[in-house]
């Protein structure tokens, strides 16, 4: 039996026309194998990528719930921001395609032109200015993201294009706080409320979400897009463990298992997938609680403990040499990072001494908690051999895991039951170089770490406009904050995924999937 051939006209395999499913209906007799058969092949034709996350977002389709890496991961599927991340931390367009300060708190903002959402509201000023504005509304001031427009005192829409933002200080990096903030449909959250839009989120992105369920989001195109896609359709699937997402790639359950651990890739590669590595945006530390009553309070103490640990091995041993040895609270991908700055060498006896002059000769006891986050086995391993190693200069250091609600209530409101948890100090999503000084500083509403001496120069980095003064001043918070050893330093942050070898157009560029450039082929 011949077929005939679709027509030439005929280009979108994605989107057969009906008559061409007509066709192939009247050619096929009407057997169960021949349905399969034209089942087959209609199914063929969609592609659909599957991801599998460690976990989906907390706040579900919250867009303000929060701004972390993991978050995004998810949300740029479907939301854009005005501006977005772009190689070497460099601030690029995304539904803004210009800014410019016309003072210091003055910045004038050009939107793209013909971008609508996916339930067919156009974007305009007013429109991108709505998720702003909520932010600063009382609901608004309960989102995580609502720090992040706290100085803006004033925008208005100049024209359907143009937006003026003013700033109560000056802010150098204001372009860069532009990367934060999902812009939603005003008209639709309005009908929809919060409750209603987090299960049926709505953006500008590439896909549209047509089912959210706790453990899997079901997306389709959107091919009016400004980013219009390549595949049919998404499917991200929450799989905590990373054993199961590994298991999930050799086994063509998922197409891309997101975070897995070095012990894992060679794995995945003698199974013939690809190991991605994105580069590193971020520092993996031991933050230490130094507002409570312990021995951390002391200098000397947190210097004795970053001496105490042999680094290379944990890079060499646990990492599979895959990352490097954190020299300061910023990655080397950062171009403002202090180019002198050493880490802290492998030294037992001189943690001993500086613990004797602290005065805890035989040594002390602590807490450290954890979370397993989105990492897999390496994470704990690493922990394990910091503990280790301390034990060699009389440290007992007791590693105690949470669950990440847990790990979060301590983050969030200062519930911790020990003296040090583990943490990053993550430049994402702004690319700033003092975006973990929100975090770990005076600043945050429960902090960890709070040095009065040092906030003036943290204040400077963030509003200076003379480059080469802010430069200067951002050096000298990194500085302080080695040489205090506010935090135990480990390794700059390891981040693999691995990818089936029908995937074609994955990568990473700080922390953004291109969720419209990829495809899956057979």
């Amino acid at each position: 039996m011949s077929i005939a051939k679709p027509p030439p006209a005929w280009t979108d395999t994605a989107n057969p026309p009906y008559s061409l499913v007509m066709q192939l209906k009247a050619l096929i007799p009407a057997t169960s194998g021949a349905m399969a058969l034209l089942l087959a092949f209609t199914a063929a034709a969609e592609s659909t990528i599957r991801l599998g996350l460690a976990s989906l977002p907390n706040g579900n389709g919250n867009p303000f719930d929060s701004s972390a890496r993991t978050t995004w991961y998810t949300f740029r599927a479907f939301f854009d921001a005005l501006a977005q991340l772009g190689d070497n931390l460099q601030i690029e367009p995304a539904l803004a395609v210009a800014w410019d300060n016309t003072d210091d708190f003055t910045w004038i903002v050009t939107l793209r032109d013909g971008v609508t959402f996916s339930n067919g509201e156009p974007l305009d000023a007013e429109a991108a200015l709505f998720s702003y504005r909520y932010l600063q509304t009382d609901a608004g001031a309960l989102e995580s993201l609502s720090r992040d427009v706290a100085d803006i005192v004033a925008m208005e829409a100049l024209d359907e294009r143009t937006i003026k933002f003013v700033t109560g200080i000056p802010m150098p990096e204001f372009p860069r706080l532009l990367a934060v903030v999902p812009i939603v449909p005003p008209r639709y959250w309005e009908d929809v409320g919060l409750e209603g839009f987090i299960f049926e989120p709505v953006g500008t992105g590439p896909f549209r979400v047509t089912d959210w369920r706790p453990a899997r989001i079901k997306l389709e195109a959107f091919r009016e897009s400004w980013r219009a896609p390549k595949a049919d359709k998404l499917e991200i699937l929450a799989i905590p463990e990373t054993a199961a997402r590994v298991a999930g790639l050799l086994t063509d359950r998922i197409d891309i298992a997101s975070e897995i651990g070095p012990d894992d890739a060679y794995q995945v590669e003698a199974a013939g997938m690809v190991v991605y590595q994105r580069p590193a945006t971020a520092i993996e530390v031991i933050a230490f609680n130094t507002l409570i009553d312990s021995p951390l309070k002391d200098a000397r103490v947190r210097q004795a403990l970053n001496y105490a640990i042999d680094k290379e091995v944990i890079v060499a041993a646990i990492m599979d040499g895959r990352t490097r040895v954190a020299d300061q609270m910023t990655p080397v991908i950062n171009p403002e990072r202090v180019p002198d700055l050493a880490p802290y060498s492998y030294d037992p006896d001189k943690a001993k001494a500086l613990l004797a002059d602290a005065g805890y000769p035989d040594g002390f006891s602590f807490v450290f908690e954890f979370s397993f986050g989105t990492g897999g086995t390496h994470m704990p391993s690493m922990f394990q051999q910091v503990a280790a190693d301390l034990k060699k200069i009389g440290v007992d250091m007791e590693v105690r895991p949470l669950p990440w609600s847990q790990y979060v209530r301590g983050v969030l409101q200062g519930e911790w039951g020990g003296q040090a948890f583990g943490f990053e100090y993550e430049v994402l999503p702004t690319g700033s170089s003092m975006r973990p000084f929100r975090l770990h500083s005076c600043a945050w509403p429960y902090p960890w770490y709070c040095d009065e001496t040092i906030e003036p120069a943290i204040a400077q980095a963030k509003q200076e406009m003379e480059p080469q003064a802010r430069l200067a001043a951002v050096h000298e918070v990194l500085r302080h904050y080695h040489d205090e050893a506010v935090a135990l330093l480990l390794i700059e942050n390891l981040g693999i995924d691995g990818v089936s070898p029908r995937v074609e157009g994955y990568s990473q560029v700080n922390g953004i999937i291109p969720f419209h450039e990829i495809t899956v082929g057979d």
